[in-house]
């Protein structure tokens, strides 16, 4: 079988590099369809007044989610990631015990909240059909 010659050339880059490019189009989507109003509007705010916003926990709990993650802890693959940071432009993500707290403190209040998300995104939707 003859060897043929591939035209194509190798450089290197100090671009920043992702495996998860799917999880970016789906963070855009998210953002697309305004869901850190819904969350921040919805969803308990951290307890501390320093503390992150419903979004700032929930978006990147999704994100994980849809990237394969199963634990909270999985939630360190999404922090570690500065090319997925960068595009979707994170600035802040809790760590897998403060994600644990959250969820733990607003268990009820927090399930009431994603309700009323879905509501409102299935009244968007169902309009359109």
């Amino acid at each position: 079988m003859p060897q043929k010659i591939l035209n194509f050339g190798l450089q290197s880059t100090n671009e920043k590099l992702t495996p998860r490019t799917g999880v970016a189009i789906l963070g855009e989507y998210l953002k697309g369809m305004n869901l850190e109003e819904l969350c921040n509007m919805n969803l308990p705010k951290a307890k501390r007044n320093n503390g992150y916003s419903a979004f700032e926990f929930i978006y990147p709990l999704i994100l994980m989610l849809h990237s394969g993650g199963r634990f909270l802890d999985d939630i360190r693959e999404i922090k570690v990631d500065e090319a997925l940071k960068t595009l979707l432009k994170i600035k802040n993500i809790p760590t897998s015990n403060a994600f644990s707290k959250y969820l733990r403190k607003h268990g009820i209040n927090g399930e009431k909240g994603m309700r009323e998300i879905n509501k409102q995104y299935l009244k968007r939707f169902l309009k359109l059909t």
